[in-house]
């Protein structure tokens, strides 16, 4: 499963500069909604989209050590509460800036406009998420099956995925209560013809860490379960 970072930092918000083999873009205000909140939870949202996987694929030539010269935040004025996604770009990938902005202008402008468009569907999903988590938790595997989807039950058998789910009590002793974290919508995933995806994230109220994850597609206007993973302590 990918891993999660949060970076929120408040402070002078920096419009483009460059500094010592640096350069800070600013790809969007985020102002969609009205409240202040719902802007913010928007820049964890995208902060947390697949980035890493999707720019290896958009540029296979590029090496781990490019990809470590691109860092993206989500970033809030201190004077003014002001939200805003923003791209740095170091070293040697400065040269390929032009076409790695591109790559994430076009990215985000397509996240903002689904979280804006597709609210009630991301609300179901988030809904969706609590209660097939609730359902893995009390063993109520033929109830999370009977909403999994084409795509899940193509790759696998209920008895084989369930064979996977074990150690629920563990999860919920350890992490404690669910939080919620973020939430991403995928036109398309790695390995898969598929399109339309939903992604809702969660963590735990005693470990950040921890991390349980529920994937569904939209398939014929319904949300279907396409996936589930989770991060756990060793």
């Amino acid at each position: 499963m990918k891993r999660l970072t949060v970076f929120f930092i408040i402070g002078l918000i920096i419009s483009s500069c460059s500094v010592n083999n640096k350069e800070i873009i600013i790809l969007k205000t985020l102002d969609q909604f009205e409240r202040q909140e719902e802007n913010e939870r928007l820049g964890v949202d995208i902060l947390n989209y697949m980035f890493p996987v999707f720019l290896q694929q958009e540029f296979p030539d590029f090496t781990q050590n490019d990809l470590k010269n691109i860092t993206w935040q989500y970033f809030i004025r201190e004077s003014d509460k002001q939200v805003s996604f923003r791209l740095i770009l170091s070293n040697e990938v400065l040269s390929q800036k032009d076409k790695i902005t591109d790559f994430f202008e076009k990215t985000v402008d397509e996240q903002v406009e689904r979280q804006v468009q597709d609210r009630e569907i991301f609300d179901k999903a988030v809904k969706l998420t609590e209660q097939s988590l609730e359902q893995l938790d009390n063993g109520e595997f033929d109830e999370f099956w009977s909403n999994s989807g084409s795509l899940m039950q193509n790759m696998t058998t209920k008895e084989d995925f369930f064979a996977t789910i074990t150690d629920r009590k563990k999860i919920n002793t350890i992490g404690g209560d669910r939080v919620y974290h973020s939430k991403q919508y995928y036109n398309k995933m790695p390995n898969s013809e598929k399109k339309d995806f939903y992604v809702v994230n969660l963590t735990f109220e005693k470990d950040k860490n921890m991390m349980e994850q529920i994937t569904f597609q939209l398939e014929d206007g319904e949300l279907k379960i396409a996936g589930y993973t989770n991060r756990l302590p060793n």
